[in-house]
Order: C-alpha cells, then sequence, then structure tokens
C-alpha cells in the first residue's frame, strides 16, 4: 500500500479519535475548575464581594399604608426644645396615637427622670396597652455555641411593667459597615422590638433566625413619616393613625441613629426605618434566603460543563457568544429569582463561566496550533487553508462526493499569453506567471475565495463554499476589480523590465453546482462541478469579441442589485454548447471609481441595444456611435455591435430572429 493512501483513508478516523480527546479534555478541564471554584466558595473567600453585588438587587417596593413613623426631627427638636425632652412630651404623644393598632417606642427610656412625668408616662403605656418599649443589648454572651443574651438597657420598671411587650432594637451590621439583618434568635427574656411589633399587630410567631435578612424595600423615607411635634401640637386629629402601626424613633442627624444599608446609596437609613422594613416583612412573608451551599456548587458543576461542550461543539464566535449570553442570563436570572426571596451566588457562577470558558480556550488553542501544524504542513500545498479548516471541523466530509451548493464561479485568463511566452526566456516566463499568479491568488484569498486549480495561466476560484459566504456573488466582483486594479500596478512594473503588457478576462457565474472531493480513493481534489461551473468558463472566453475585461451573467448581476458596483447590459448570448440564451452583463467598476462620463456611456450603449433588438439598425448605430464618441479611447463592445448593425443592414435576420447571438467558440 503506497504512503499516500495510508494517509488519505484513516485520515477521518485519526481526526474523530483526535475529537474524542479533546471532548474528554475539556470535560476534565471543566470539573477541575468546578472543583476549585467549589473549595474557593467553601471555604467563603470574596463573601463581601457577594454582599456588595446582592445589594444591587434591593428595592422596588411598596411601603404598606398601615405602618407609619412618628419622626424625632430637626423640625420636632426646634419646636420643643433641647434633647433629650421631657417625658411628658411622650404623654401627649400616646394621647393623640390613641387609635393605632400597635406603637413602638425605638427611644429608650433607660434612666430615671422626674418622678411625677415617668409615673404619667407609665400610666399613659397602660391606658394604651399597646405600645412595645425598646430594650438594648451592649454585648451578648456565648453559651454552648448559641448566641445568648447579655448585658442589656431596659426602661425604667414603672415604663416596663406596663408596656404590652418589649424587643430588643439591636441589628447586625457586617464588617464592610452595611446592616443587612436583625438576629431573632438571640438566647434570653427579650425578642427583637420589630418581632415584639408584629406580634402586638398579628398575634402570630415567624421563624426565627440567627442570621433574618432585611428585605428592603427601598432607599430610606419610603414610609409616611410625621414630626413629632406636628403631633403633639395637634395637627393631626386621631383617625389619621386609626388601626397603624406606629414606629417613633429618632430620625434627625445629630441623633447618630442611623446606618448605611444595602438601599442607602450614600444616604444612611435611621434605625426606626429599619425596624419598619422588618416588620413589612414580617406581614407579607417576603423573606429573603442565601441558596444552600450544595445548590449553588451544583451550579457551579453544572455550568462549567455546560461551557466546556458549548466551546467544544460550537464554532468559537458562537461559543463565545453563547458563554457570554449565558453569564448575562444568569445575572438575570439571579435578579429575577430574588424576587422570590432567594439570592443567587453572583460572584462563582458567572466566575465559574469565564474560567471555564478562559481555559478551555486556552487549551484548544494550544491544541489546535499543534494539530493544525501538523496537518498544515502535510496538505497545505495541495488544498486551500479554507478546505483544511473545514475538514478539521467536519472530517466525515473526507471522502468521495459532494453536495450542491450555490456558488459564483470565477475563471480568468491571460490575453495572448502564447505570444507573450514567446518573447520571454523560460526563467522570465516562470517568474512572470508565478509573481502573477501569487498577486492574484492573494487577492482571492483576500475575500475569502477558494482557489480550485491553476489551468496554466488560468485560474478557477469559487466563492459560498465549503462555507456560507453571504454575498459571495459581491465579494466575487470586489475580487476582480480589485484583481484588475492590481493588474495595472503591475503592469508599470513589468514595463520597466521590458515585458510587455498583460491584459487579463474574467467571467463570472452565479448558480448552483456540486461542490465536494473528487477523483479516486488514492488521490481526489476539493471541487466544484455543473452547468454554473461550464458557464462561467465560456463567459470568461466572452471578453474577446467585446473587448471587455470582465463579464458577469444574469445571476450574478441579480445577487448584486443595489450593491456599489457599476455594470452595463452588454447582449443576448446562446454560449457554444448551451441553447438556452442568457444576457450577459459588463462588469465595469465600483460606482465610486467610475469615470465621469461612463454612466452616458452605458446610457447610450443600452439604448443601442434596445434599437438592435428592435432591428431598428440606423437607429442603434446611432447610439452605438455616441457611446463610442464619448468614451475615452472609444468604447470596443459599440464598435462590435455597428459591425454587426451593419452586417444585419445588409443581410436582415428575418421576423423572426430573437436577438439572441450564437456564439461558435469557446
Amino acid at each position: 500500500m503506497t504512503g499516500k493512501l495510508q494517509t488519505a483513508i484513516p485520515l477521518p478516523k485519526q481526526l474523530k479519535q483526535i475529537k474524542r480527546t479533546r471532548l474528554m479534555t475539556s470535560l476534565i478541564i471543566a470539573v477541575l475548575v468546578a472543583a476549585l471554584m467549589s473549595t474557593v466558595f467553601s471555604l467563603g473567600l470574596y463573601s463581601n464581594i457577594q454582599l456588595r453585588l446582592s445589594d444591587f438587587m434591593y428595592g422596588g417596593g411598596t411601603p404598606l399604608n398601615n405602618i407609619a413613623i412618628v419622626s424625632v426631627d430637626d423640625k420636632s427638636i426646634h419646636e420643643i426644645g433641647r434633647w433629650p425632652w421631657d417625658r411628658g412630651n411622650y404623654t401627649l404623644l400616646l394621647e393623640q396615637l390613641d387609635k393605632a393598632k400597635v406603637i413602638g417606642f425605638d427611644i429608650g427610656f433607660f434612666e430615671p427622670s422626674d418622678q411625677a412625668t415617668d409615673t404619667e408616662l407609665a400610666e399613659a403605656v397602660a391606658r394604651s396597652g399597646k405600645v412595645v418599649m425598646p430594650v438594648e443589648y451592649l454585648s451578648f454572651k456565648s453559651e454552648q455555641g448559641e448566641v445568648g443574651g447579655g448585658e442589656f438597657l431596659e426602661s425604667i420598671p414603672e415604663v416596663k411593667d406596663a408596656a404590652a411587650a418589649s424587643g430588643y432594637i439591636n441589628v447586625v451590621t457586617d464588617p464592610d459597615g452595611i446592616t443587612r439583618a436583625v438576629n431573632l434568635n438571640i438566647k434570653g427574656e427579650h425578642e427583637p422590638f420589630a418581632y415584639a411589633v408584629f406580634r402586638q399587630y398579628m398575634k402570630r410567631p415567624v421563624e426565627k433566625k440567627s442570621r433574618f435578612l432585611v428585605n428592603y424595600i427601598g432607599k430610606t423615607g419610603m414610609y409616611p413619616t410625621y414630626s413629632f411635634s406636628d403631633i403633639v401640637n395637634g395637627r393631626y386629629g386621631p383617625d389619621e393613625f386609626k388601626d397603624k402601626i406606629i414606629l417613633v424613633g429618632a430620625t434627625a442627624p445629630d441623633l447618630h441613629d442611623n446606618y448605611f444599608v444595602p438601599t442607602s446609596y450614600g444616604q444612611a437609613m435611621p434605625g426606626v426605618e429599619i425596624h419598619a422594613n422588618t416588620i413589612q416583612q414580617f406581614i407579607t412573608g417576603k423573606n429573603l434566603n442565601i441558596a444552600p451551599d450544595w445548590l449553588t456548587i451544583l451550579i457551579i458543576i453544572a455550568v462549567s460543563a455546560g461551557v466546556a461542550l458549548l466551546v467544544f461543539y460550537l464554532p468559537i464566535w458562537l461559543g463565545t457568544a453563547v458563554s457570554a449570553a449565558g453569564l448575562i442570563a444568569y445575572t438575570f436570572t439571579a435578579i429575577s429569582i430574588f424576587s422570590t426571596g432567594w439570592i443567587l451566588n453572583i460572584i462563582y457562577v458567572p466566575a465559574t463561566i469565564v474560567a471555564t470558558y478562559v481555559a478551555t480556550m486556552i487549551y484548544f488553542y494550544q491544541s489546535e496550533k499543534k494539530h493544525r501544524k501538523k496537518v498544515l504542513g502535510a496538505f497545505e500545498k495541495y488544498v486551500s487553508k479554507d478546505v483544511i479548516k473545514h475538514i478539521l471541523e467536519n472530517p466525515d466530509r473526507l471522502k468521495l462526493g459532494g453536495e450542491k451548493r450555490e456558488i459564483t464561479v470565477f475563471f480568468s485568463d491571460i490575453r495572448g499569453f502564447t505570444t507573450i511566452s514567446e518573447k520571454l526566456t523560460p526563467e522570465q516566463l516562470v517568474a512572470l506567471l508565478n509573481e502573477y499568479l501569487t498577486e492574484m491568488t492573494n487577492i482571492i484569498l483576500k475575500h475569502n475565495g477558494v482557489v480550485d486549480k491553476y489551468m496554466g495561466d488560468a485560474i478557477m476560484a469559487f466563492w459560498n463554499a465549503p462555507l456560507d459566504q453571504p454575498k459571495h456573488a459581491e465579494r466575487a466582483c470586489m475580487t476582480s476589480l480589485e484583481m484588475e486594479n492590481r493588474l495595472k500596478e503591475l503592469q508599470k512594473k513589468w514595463s520597466d523590465d521590458g515585458v510587455p503588457p498583460l491584459e487579463i478576462g474574467i467571467g463570472l457565474n452565479t448558480g448552483p453546482a456540486v461542490v465536494g472531493n473528487m477523483g479516486s480513493y488514492e488521490r481526489f481534489d476539493y471541487t466544484a462541478m455543473g452547468d454554473t461551473v461550464n458557464l462561467g468558463s465560456r463567459l470568461e472566453g466572452l471578453n474577446k469579441p467585446y473587448a471587455t475585461r470582465i463579464i458577469i451573467s444574469q445571476t450574478t448581476k441579480k445577487q448584486i442589485e443595489g450593491r456599489p458596483f457599476l455594470t452595463r447590459k452588454l447582449d443576448l448570448v446562446a454560449v457554444k454548447g448551451k441553447k438556452e440564451p442568457i444576457m450577459i452583463y459588463e462588469l465595469v467598476s465600483k460606482k465610486e471609481d467610475a469615470k465621469h462620463w461612463y454612466s452616458d456611456v452605458i446610457r447610450h450603449f443600452e439604448s443601442g441595444l434596445d434599437h438592435y433588438f428592435k432591428q431598428k439598425w440606423e437607429e442603434a448605430v446611432k447610439e452605438f456611435k455616441e457611446a463610442d464618441k464619448i468614451r475615452e479611447g472609444g468604447d470596443p463592445p459599440s464598435k462590435a455591435f455597428i459591425e454587426r448593425c451593419e452586417h444585419f443592414r445588409k443581410h436582415p435576420p428575418g421576423k423572426d430572429w430573437d436577438g439572441v447571438w450564437v456564439m461558435k467558440t469557446k
């Protein structure tokens, strides 16, 4: 068995084995990344970043209309006097809030004052029967691993005994200075302040947690707030507060009872508002829960494996796009799920997506680089790199046979090459031809065309295979015009070397063709076959009788309608070997590069062509001569049609003539 056959037949199996190895390696990378991320997550690293990012999801809620705040604000201090106030003011307040459902004081009465006013306040609290008083823990002690009650301050005995309930007002401030939670599970005789107010209002319990996340509805100032002085001065009637939960607390900045919360955005929230948010949460049941660690780790594993498979199975651009879309989708999912009360991890899951993608891409890059170097070294001299890439991605295509695709086929040929070759030495001829083919090939490849073959000085190429290429006809036209311009530059150089000027003819056709591997099992070529290809070759040859440079078919012309090209209708012809006539067009230039007079040339020429098809020979000749006159140096196609018209004047074609010019040669 020959060496060539040995490399040709087993190659699909080798490529499939390579793909299997890459798949397994991709999954191993995914497992390693997931294990690393899960470990770092379990250690709690970067949890502060998770908290900060989660903060952006808070807000967007609406305050309940049965919760209101009585504010010890700057206005009240200005009207009533210097803080702390005479406790008689609180007695007056309770009288005005007589119809409220619950009254919670976030203001402590921890030390005795005037005995008479203390007694009056205690009596007012007792008459109300719905007042919750504050307790403030100064320290916590730990017993058997549980947080228990330590030192605390509570209201003076007569006020404490008169109150319906009491609760500690402490909140949980995280190390980054943000207050996100309260502790509902402190062991001891006291319960949380917000919970005590809620129990007085709803008469039902709430699940106790050592870290109860407060679901803040928005920034500070969301709840209806009344100035303390406005109420004690009788500026509101008792019905204003009927059946409401009233929280009394300090909001004046100088009283320093404010905290930064997730929804602060630079503005601290008074403690009394934190209690209002907590109470609303108790009432609505819209609690927040951090996703359990096992769920986060499971998501990490799933997304890591998913990204690895995406990168493996999809093209790079699509794998990148889908991975990025997955990252964005997860972020929006986390935001959406937050509204249901769950906080998903938004640090490690997105980081896993990025890490898996980067690690897998690095592996593929190195692996592809190594494999590509090996394959390119063996085949790049025989087939185009686009074909090799397609084979690497689709090893099952490396077999005899093909597929039907719409392509734009290109043929070019040097005019009078035999005559030119006779004037050059063999060495000069080879150097000239190699330089010409190299320059022209580079332009084809620049526009992503596939160079099918070289036939002496002729080139065959096509677009839209093996890969889909939008606007493939436009690519072919751009290539043809750029080749023509480059040839003009080369002609100046060759002229200095004494080389006769080279002129080329180009034919373009668009249509269906069979594209694939043609040949034997020992040797085959990637090529295109069919009538579309044959017609493209014939169009290249049609440049000779019209003395044009680039001719395109009617199907190619249709594909580039509306694009920046200047074309002119050239003739209705039946090429050798074809019975059906086709309309052919000259591709003149890009519109922006066209000579200022060319539009007039085309107008007169196509007018003459219209008269020609109607057998109006004199009118046609007149138009053709005008076109020839306008064009600098004359218009060869017009000259050709003038000769035809003169011939038909002497030898009329007959009434049944359909205007088709039958080509006798290739």
